[in-house]
């Protein structure tokens, strides 16, 4: 296993799941990317990778339910845990019956504390290293003594939902500081978002059990952040002013804003009469007749929005983020998220289809090799310094669906530029095909 300055990297191997032959990506970067054919499996460690972090929210859920204790005798309280993720695996990728075997490690910190996720016959195993389970363990006949010592049973709902929200609040925060180690809010923004949109009106009847585990937790985003949003985006930073103690970042939140109209070239609200974008003061179209881009950007948009306004650091997956967006606007977007990620610290892993992506992304590390050496200032600067992106801070990843790596770094170790020719060969094919028709054009005339 690799090793940082700051000890043991977070790490992820697939081996045999889904369209994932063979997958390894140390995950230390503040943006993390991988790019391919359709169907090659990028949405695959997409989730694998959410899904792996999120334990650490299912340890919190488990530990905060009086009924999880209840249900299972003192000794089996570790296989309670252990059937309740699975469970929730199975919620995120569906039955394993029809599967072949498999094997997942996610490392969350240091060579000894990691899962491992395998099939050998019908059913996933959910194993934790022994480092891993003790913690887990002691966790688990603490919260244990807290239910069973509580008379929560004959308590009123108001007490039974303010109890479990304590415990829940308490657990996460022992999850993230003193078992998994990982602090960070955790976000999953997958592909097809213009659905929901025109779905905009009937969010609030949708049979969220039918869908997986991350489309499920999209939707409680949207739902959470569209309140939010009660008024154009300038007059919420000025009452979101009024409420908070300290400065936030008002440069970045003016860059985001700029960024979003770019993109959007208009303003979002939503209030009784629905979800609105509004393109000039006084007209609007509602989100359900808006275009394509305008409908797959908006929830990547807002909710990086929200968390550059409130300074919230997360780990955030976004699939296909330039779908159905103009290059000029997927350059925008990657500015966006470079912006999101210097502004709060956060981190990103992307899944995408497209070339522009990619040679936006080199723009920007390409200004962080030459304008941070030259220090550029006022008007002799080509990219804002808090949009630049070291070639320290990213890794790029090629799906090579037929051949045996399978996952191939497209990072020069040199410059950190991304080799974007690698996915573009289909130019190549183009032009070939066009200089053959030139040829038995020039035959025909000859």
């Amino acid at each position: 296993m690799s090793v940082t300055q700051g000890g043991y990297m977070r790490q992820l191997r697939i081996r045999n799941f889904e369209a994932v032959k063979v997958a390894r990506i140390d995950i230390d970067k503040k943006l993390n990317l991988v790019i391919g054919p359709q169907s090659s499996g990028k949405s695959t460690i997409a989730k694998v990778l959410y899904f792996c972090r999120k334990i650490r929210d299912f340890y919190a859920e488990y530990l905060s339910q009086t009924e999880n204790f209840d249900q299972v005798h003192r000794n089996e309280d570790y296989i309670g845990f252990l059937k309740y993720v699975r469970g929730r695996f199975i919620a995120c990728f569906g039955t394993t019956l029809h599967m072949e075997a498999f094997e997942i490690e996610y490392w969350y910190h240091g060579v000894e504390e990691r899962v491992t996720i395998s099939l050998g016959g019908k059913y996933a195993k959910i194993r934790f290293s022994q480092t891993l389970r003790e913690k887990i363990e002691r966790s688990l006949a603490e919260a244990r003594e807290i239910h069973e010592s509580s008379d929560i049973r004959t308590a009123s709902f108001l007490e039974k939902k303010k109890f479990h929200e304590e415990l829940l609040t308490h657990y996460r925060e022992i999850g993230g500081k003193e078992i998994f180690c990982d602090q960070d809010e955790i976000i999953y923004i997958p592909a097809g978002r213009s659905l929901l949109a025109v779905m905009s009106d009937q969010m609030s009847v949708i049979d969220n059990q039918s869908l997986d585990l991350p489309m499920q937790n999209f939707i409680e985003l949207i739902q959470e952040t569209r309140k939010k949003f009660g008024t154009r985006l300038d007059r919420m930073v000025r009452d979101y002013v009024k409420t908070v103690n300290g400065q936030i970042k008002n440069a970045d939140v003016d860059m985001a804003y700029d960024l979003i109209k770019k993109i959007l070239k208009a303003d979002y609200i939503s209030d009784t009469d629905g979800e609105k974008l509004y393109y000039a003061k006084d007209k609007w179209v509602k989100l359900i007749y808006s275009s394509s881009g305008q409908q797959e950007s908006l929830w990547i948009l807002l909710p990086m929005f929200v968390r550059i306004l409130e300074n919230r650091k997360i780990f955030l997956v976004i699939e296909e983020p330039e779908a159905h967006l103009f290059p000029e606007a997927q350059l925008a977007m990657v500015e966006m998220i470079s912006l999101f990620v210097h502004s709060t610290g956060s981190s990103v892993f992307l899944t995408t289809h497209s070339p522009y992506i990619l040679t936006s992304l080199n723009l920007l590390i390409h200004s962080a090799l030459v304008e941070n050496r030259r220090k550029t200032t006022g008007e002799n600067v080509i990219v804002p310094r808090i949009l630049r992106m070291p070639g320290s801070e990213l890794d790029a990843y090629l799906i090579e669906p037929e051949k045996k790596d399978f996952l191939k770094n497209m990072k020069s170790k040199e410059s950190g530029l991304i080799d974007a020719l690698e996915i573009d060969h289909i130019s190549d094919v183009i032009n070939q095909k066009t200089n053959q028709l030139l040829d038995l054009e020039y035959e025909d005339d000859m």
